[in-house]
């Protein structure tokens, strides 16, 4: 006799139908073009998802060199390291 596990229906992750739902620990907030989100070292506590706009990765070297690592669209997340035990922030975030 073969046992069969029964099969899931996987559905697609919706990111606007989580942050809808989820209570509380959530916050809106607009930054102006060339605003700082986050510097390299913060602490790194939030999750960010970007509503409109775009935000752009920047980390910084030893001896001063700035270097973009990334430039991220609408409908993207950044800052996830912290979910992962990440206590610093590696790279800076700019509206």
């Amino acid at each position: 006799m073969t046992l069969v596990a029964a099969s899931k229906k996987l559905s697609k992750f919706d990111p606007k139908t989580f942050l809808s739902t989820i209570n509380g620990g959530r916050k809106i907030e607009a930054f102006p073009k060339k605003q700082t989100i986050f510097v390299q070292g913060d602490s790194s506590d939030a999750v960010f998802y970007i509503k409109e706009g775009k935000v752009k990765l920047t980390v910084v070297s030893q001896i001063g060199k700035e270097a973009t690592i990334g430039i991220l669209n609408k409908g993207d997340f950044f800052g996830e390291g912290c979910l992962t035990g990440q206590p610093l922030r590696l790279c800076s975030a700019t509206a």
